[in-house]
């Protein structure tokens, strides 16, 4: 896949909060330990499209980092914009639509 310009990817961030922001938490698992620190196995929430998704951390190079976890029906991976984003992609990467100029008109 290409890079993907700036001003798309400002875009799939501002389409990415609107659907967290309206999820619904489905499912969590939360550990308590024995000097009060919370934790959680699993955070699953349902986006406003009905899609599942469920909330994991993972060790990317040295840091840890959340990443969303799909499954679409055959299995779970990692969301991402080709897959999960593809429309609001191509939409923010169009290039612009110019109409046809019209024909000339002979008013003779």
């Amino acid at each position: 896949m290409n890079p993907i310009p700036e001003a798309a990817r400002s875009g799939l961030e501002k389409f990415l909060k609107e659907d967290l922001a309206g999820a619904v938490v489905t499912t969590t698992s939360p550990y308590v330990d024995e000097d009060g620190q919370i934790y959680f196995d699993e955070i699953a929430l349902r986006l406003g499209d009905g899609r599942e998704v469920v909330v994991a951390a993972e060790m990317r190079s040295k840091w840890p980092a959340i990443v969303l976890e799909i499954n679409p029906g055959d299995g779970w991976r990692d969301m991402s914009v080709p897959e999960d984003y593809r429309d609001e992609l191509e939409g923010l990467t169009a290039e612009p639509w110019h109409p046809e100029p019209p024909e000339t008109w002979d008013r003779e």
